[in-house]
């Protein structure tokens, strides 16, 4: 426990190290990546600009060697060659040609007279050719000059050795090179023409002229330079390049390593529940997801550019290795915590949704669906949008028209700005005005004015809206009402519990008193206790009724449901009750569709809704009348009917006998509790099933629904 504790407080430090080493990691890697060709051996040589190089000094070699061969020993027309010399001689004759053709057109007596001035004209054409041919040759030796220098400055790097075997011919700046001498004294050689080694490929035309003139050369570059060379100090940039890619290869594998550790650690000190992780990944979807989605090319790309492009590898260590670290650890952070909130959605798709809820995009769909959801306001606001931007587009039309001095164009927007101003204008006002008396109504509805009313003017969504709110008002009203009319029924329910339970309470109370006199007779004893035990007996039917009532009501009630024989059902009820129906006046007839009617009930509750609804009709029918119960069987219902005269006249709605201690009796002479209405339709709805009251006159008529199937 105490190691854990200790490690805890190093989690933080833990996290901004992962994500430091992870921005460091991905910075080695992508160096490695885009320097990958420095890993080889010799890398240097396989390189293109050492192939511009061996290129360059070949074709050096020939032009110096054969094409300038005994250059210096050649006469000017030699250095030119025969080709670029009679080409000379024949511009020049062109030229003479031209000079003697114009005076010869000329009239004799003119050609005579302009005689001097051919001659002249012939001697200075003579001169500028003769100083042309002279710096013709003076370009010559300075390409001889340039190319025989720029042989010389390379000779360190190269050492060559050519043999021209159709003239015997051997060019080189050194002696001939032994085998031994080579592996001993050349960092690399190439020899012309070859044919077995695949990197000739990129001199495929450098030993195809050796093949075709019959030469051989072996061209080496020596370990050390006899000078200063451009190829050497190349190599030694490109090995020094290799070894940092080394060295970086070395820090890839510390870092690699550090990386495992610290995630390890992380892991085992649950370093994903630590509150820094959670308040930033809250803060992180604040971002919409769509959004977070959208973003991922753009900063994915801006990301691999930077990997790619910035600068971290170099010496000395300064400022910008920092800034570029920290720049980079907080774009790898970001990319951290779009990995971990991937795997967390990953893990609890519930969340995806959740998120997707709250997406621009599914935000911005609700918002289109509710705006749709009126299609005429819609289309309204719609239409006023785009002729109001039409007018803006109109207004700006009739400046360029008026710039322009376009008659046609201004009268277009003259004509569309008064149409605006006639009909949308208008428009717009008049539905203004019915939002301010809306806005005014409300204010008064929601202060408590009752009688206000927002009148109701010609059609449209607003005029909707204010009859809404007038029925709003009507049914605010009428809740108010049936607020009061619950608050008088609770007062008379107190006051009717009150003397239902007083009455026993009051009669045990006096009986007691009376047993505790002295003088009583062994027959008055018996009578008090009789008394007692009614009155107890009522008692506790009162508080099991109200018990039941309130259980019904609040549903607390387990059922046990099961196919039930609902015609056996009530002939059971019927001769329990069979005594008491005997003793009294009336006349129970029942008839039964069928023998067996099934329904999937709780047989005991169903039971106690045929038991109130049997003691209800003994109780309040009047005397000498008949009580019909109906019990039929429909396609999906079963059907229970109880049909008699009240003793009682019944001035008020037959639903009211549905609420608790309301009794047909508002005298409160009978011994009902006024629940057995209450709790028998509590039974029947908590089974799916519906009970009904019917009352014409003093005809009462009860009707139970049961489902047939749940």
């Amino acid at each position: 426990m105490d190691t854990r504790s200790k490690n805890s407080r190093f989690t933080l430090p833990a996290l901004l190290a992962l994500v430091v080493s992870v921005a460091l990691l991905v910075l080695i890697m992508a160096d490695i990546y885009r320097n990958r060709e420095y890993l080889q051996r010799d890398n240097y040589f396989q390189s293109e600009s050492f192939n511009s190089e061996v290129r360059l000094f070949v074709g050096l070699v020939k032009t110096v060697h054969v094409d300038f061969a005994d250059y210096e020993r050649k006469t000017p027309e030699q250095k030119l060659g025969k080709a670029a010399v009679e080409q000379f001689q024949q511009d020049r004759n062109n030229a003479y040609q031209e000079i003697r053709q114009r005076y010869a057109d000329m009239h004799p007596d003119d050609a005579a007279a302009k005689k001097s001035e051919m001659i002249r004209e012939l001697d200075e054409a003579t001169a500028e050719w003769d100083a042309k041919f002279k710096q013709m040759v003076a370009e010559k030796d300075a390409e001889y000059e340039e190319r025989k220098n720029s042989l010389a400055l390379r000779n360190p790097s190269f050492h060559y050795y050519v043999n021209d075997y159709k003239t015997g011919k051997i060019y080189s700046n050194s002696h001939t090179p032994t085998d031994a001498e080579l592996s001993e004294n050349a960092r690399y050689v190439i020899r012309f023409p070859e044919n077995s080694d695949q990197r000739y490929g990129d001199f495929a035309d450098i030993n195809r002229m050796y093949q075709l003139n019959q030469w051989s050369g072996t061209f080496f570059v020596p370990k050390i330079p006899d000078g200063y060379s451009q190829v050497h100090a190349d190599a030694a940039y490109f090995d020094a390049k290799r070894d940092r890619l080394r060295g970086e290869v070395v820090l890839l594998i510390v870092t690699l390593l550090s990386t495992a550790v610290l995630c390890w650690f992380l892991h085992w000190n649950k370093g994903i529940e630590q509150p820094i992780v959670g308040k930033t990944l809250r803060l992180f979807r604040r971002i919409p997801l769509d959004i977070r989605i959208l973003l991922l090319f753009p900063l994915g790309a801006t990301y691999l550019a930077m990997i790619f492009s910035l600068r971290f590898f170099f010496l000395p260590m300064d400022v910008e290795h920092f800034f570029t670290l920290g720049f980079m650890s907080l774009f790898t952070a970001y990319w951290l915590l779009q990995v971990l909130e991937a795997w967390h959605m990953y893990q609890q798709p519930e969340s995806l949704s959740q998120q997707w809820q709250r997406s621009l995009f599914a935000r911005l769909k609700l918002v289109l669906r509710e705006s749709y959801a009126h299609k005429g306001l819609f289309f309204k606001s719609s239409l006023l949008f785009i002729l109001t931007v039409g007018f803006g587009m109109s207004a700006a039309l009739g400046l360029v028209s008026i710039a322009k001095g376009s008659e046609e164009l201004f009268v277009l927007s003259f004509l569309y700005g008064l149409f605006y101003l006639a009909t949308v204008v208008p428009y717009i006002f008049r539905r203004l005005a019915l939002m301010n008396r809306i806005m005014r109504g409300a204010s008064e509805m929601s202060a408590g004015n009752m009688q206000a009313t927002i009148e109701k003017i010609h059609k449209g969504s607003l005029s909707d809206l204010a009859h809404s709110l007038n029925n709003i008002k009507l049914g605010l009203k009428h809740a108010l009402e049936e607020q009061m009319k619950s608050e008088r029924m609770k007062t008379e329910l107190i006051t009717n519990v009150s003397h239902d339970l007083k009455t026993p309470l009051t009669s045990i109370i006096n009986y007691v008193d009376l047993l505790k006199r002295d003088n009583l007779s062994a027959e008055e004893i018996k009578s008090y206790v009789d008394v007692l035990d009614r009155k107890a007996g009522r008692l506790r039917v009162l508080i099991d009724d109200l018990f039941d009532a309130a259980k019904m009501s609040s549903g607390a009630v387990e059922l046990h449901i099961e196919q039930v024989n609902v015609s056996a059902l009530l002939n059971q009820a019927i001769a329990e009750f069979s005594e008491k129906i005997e003793q009294s006046s009336l006349k129970f007839r029942v008839q039964t569709e069928q023998p067996k009617i099934m329904a999937p009930l709780d047989g005991k509750k169903t039971w106690r809704v045929f038991e109130n609804l049997i003691g209800n009709a003994l109780k309040y029918s009047m005397p000498n009348t008949r009580v019909l119960i109906d019990l039929i069987e429909k396609q999906d219902e079963v059907v229970l009917t109880f049909k008699n005269v009240s003793a009682y006249e019944i001035d008020f709605d037959a639903q009211e006998l549905f609420e608790r201690f309301k009794r047909a009796d508002q005298s409160r002479h009978t011994e009902g509790s006024g629940l057995g209405l209450a709790i028998a339709k509590s039974i029947v709805e908590l089974q799916g099933g519906k009970l009904l009251l019917e009352i014409d006159g003093d005809y009462f008529k009860v009707t139970v629904v049961f489902r047939k199937s749940l």
